[in-house]
């Protein structure tokens, strides 16, 4: 199997909605068999003589155990429903590729977990039980598991009910965004104006894929080993989220580096992963926002929820710039491009598909001329023309589409506010030149 493949299976794995519930379900086996063999021993019977309190008869203990263990399986399949519930409600209403990061939640994961960690516990004591046993520690232990499951149950429906909240969903996914972007940017240099001087002029050697799928993670370190053995240079043209078919290149090299080594620091998946994929979570409010906006939904408050958190995204890109895709060795000596971050396609990727589907509605253009002025207010000078002509293309679409004079005129003098604020932070960033 492909090293990538494996690597993004288990991946997947831990991630799922097996591995952490399965974790927690074996540690309630385990803990069941230690309880029952520490109720056999003579420690237990001393220190059970000294807490009156667990004092409880063999037939007591195996009706308890036996109502815990059946109330949890009823919870258990309870909650499963309820979560195939909220996944439809979501791929319905949402949208459908937020299932992935719906089956990721952790707390979903830790309530199928411990509910079935309880159950399991109860039942394996049971079995275990001998005539003439009194499992104490196993029934105080029990109860334990099953007062947590309660509570824990608790919040699970709360943080179901308002991951089921469409501005809620919006604004995790952005704060995830831009919490992948501030690690982005803290931990690679600054782009150089003369950084594309250091790739090589004459044609290099295409690396092929081997197999069809998006890119979901391009490892840098592992391409700077292979490079900087050879001493060569390594051009990746594979990056997270997009497409590759087999035969076609996932990188040019010059000199002679291991080809395998170049494959496996690519992963190549069936489906995109927010993890890497900056653009993936962009896709995700833009689909919510074209969703909204759609004829049999029309719904425009959503569309403006999505606009406001997109802005604050690509506002963080815009006014910390992008990181260097050049990788240099400890010598100094370049070794690896990688297109990291790419500020036209990013904001391209949210606003050219947001401006198309408002064409025509005049309240979420005025606010996604908003946004673009409250980018301007934070962006750098090197990134001014590209607002500047989305704000062109905005008023094109306004003059083709918006019949009422009245409307266009409104949106013409948020265009022109807009215009000011990024003629403003040009001025402001000359000046800080000078």
């Amino acid at each position: 199997m492909d090293p990538s493949t494996l690597a993004v299976r288990l991946r997947r794995l831990v991630r799922g909605f097996f591995f952490l519930p399965g974790l927690l379900a074996g540690c309630g086996v385990l803990l069941a068999a230690a309880t029952v063999a520490f109720d056999r021993t003579q420690l237990a019977s001393d220190l059970f003589r000294e807490l009156p309190y667990l004092k409880i008869s063999a037939v007591g203990a195996r009706s308890v155990l036996g109502t815990i263990a059946g109330a949890m399986m009823t919870v258990l399949s309870l909650v499963y429903s309820l979560t195939l519930v909220v996944f439809t409600l979501a791929a319905g209403n949402i949208g459908p590729r937020l299932l992935e990061t719906f089956t990721d939640n952790r707390v979903n994961q830790t309530t199928i977990g411990l509910l079935g960690a309880t159950f399991l516990h109860s039942l394996i004591v049971l079995y275990l039980l001998a005539d003439g046993d009194v499992p104490r520690l196993a029934v105080a232990v029990a109860i334990a598991l099953a007062t947590v499951s309660f509570f824990w149950l608790v919040y699970f429906v709360h943080d179901t009910a308002s991951r089921v909240m469409v501005d809620n969903e919006i604004a995790r996914t952005q704060r995830s965004l831009r919490s992948a972007v501030a690690r982005l940017l803290a931990d690679e240099p600054r782009e150089a104006p003369d950084d594309r001087k250091s790739l090589p002029d004459e044609p290099g050697t295409p690396v092929r894929s081997t197999r069809s799928g998006y890119v979901t993670a391009v490892q840098q370190d592992p391409l700077l080993k292979t490079a900087k053995e050879c001493d060569g240079f390594i051009r990746m043209v594979a990056s997270p989220g997009h497409f590759f078919i087999a035969g076609q290149p996932l990188a040019y090299v010059w000199g002679e580096p291991d080809e395998k080594a170049i494959r496996a620091a690519v992963f190549i998946a069936d489906a995109r992963a927010p993890d890497g994929d900056l653009q993936f979570n962009i896709h995700l409010n833009v689909e919510i926002a074209l969703r909204a906006l759609s004829p049999g939904i029309n719904d425009s408050y959503t569309a403006i929820s999505a606009l406001d958190q997109l802005s604050a995204s690509l506002a963080l890109i815009l006014q910390r710039g992008v990181p260097s895709s050049l990788v240099c060795d400890g010598d100094g000596n370049p070794r690896v491009w990688i297109e990291l971050l790419e500020v036209k396609d990013m904001v391209g990727t949210a606003l050219h598909p947001l401006r198309r589907a408002t064409r025509g509605n005049v309240m979420v253009s005025l606010r996604l001329v908003e946004a673009i002025g409250r980018m301007a207010l934070v962006t750098r000078p090197e990134h001014v023309p590209i607002l500047t002509r989305h704000l062109t293309l905005i008023a094109e679409d306004a003059c083709a589409a918006i019949p009422n004079s009245g409307d266009r005129s409104a949106v013409a003098s948020a265009i022109r506010r807009a215009r000011e604020a990024l003629g403003h932070a040009r001025r402001h960033n000359d000046d800080d030149a000078d």
